[in-house]
């Protein structure tokens, strides 16, 4: 019997191993599809991954609306996303009934000719009937007050780093 019980354990473990694995692939690859939208300014794609208490607190035309308006704001400003990267999944946990993640990325912006570089993250949510990510900045999860309006109760065992700002001569 101690057997079977050692068994049952061991395939129990293999399997959630191969399946945080298997979510921290598809958390790159969605946290990817996001950073390249962002590059793109494909705004459908960015939709495609934000969170779905952000899509449906604001719809999609407001969301649309404050994009473009984010893109003039910058094009005015001469700014520009030259690169953004994805730079580890550091954290898949089961945690409220869902697994959760935090994505560490970096993006490098032109400011009118100086570079200024980004590092900062963000935190998924998995969806298991679509199989895919919905991502919220991590530091607006912090402390932006609308955020923690949409996720009142949130709480989470994963450390979220500050956003870091690196600006270069």
């Amino acid at each position: 019997m101690k057997k079977y019980v050692i068994i049952l354990f061991f395939i129990s473990g293999t399997i959630f191993s191969q399946n945080i694995k298997t979510l921290k692939k598809q958390a790159e690859r969605d946290a990817k599809a996001t950073s390249q939208a962002s590059i793109d300014r494909n705004l459908s794609t960015i939709l495609k991954y934000t969170h779905p208490k952000v899509y449906k607190a604001y719809g999609e035309q407001q969301l649309m609306e404050t994009m473009n308006d984010i893109f003039r704001t910058m094009d005015a400003q001469k700014i520009k996303i030259v690169n953004a990267t994805v730079d580890e999944v550091t954290d898949v946990k089961k945690e409220n009934k869902e697994y959760r993640c935090l994505v560490t990325t970096t993006t490098e912006m032109d400011f009118s000719g100086r570079l200024v570089t980004l590092k900062s993250s963000l935190f998924g949510f998995y969806n298991n009937k679509k199989e895919q990510w919905y991502f919220v900045e991590s530091n607006k999860l912090l402390d932006d007050p609308e955020t923690k309006k949409l996720f009142p109760k949130f709480k989470t065992d994963i450390d979220i780093p500050l956003d870091e700002h690196i600006a270069e001569n």
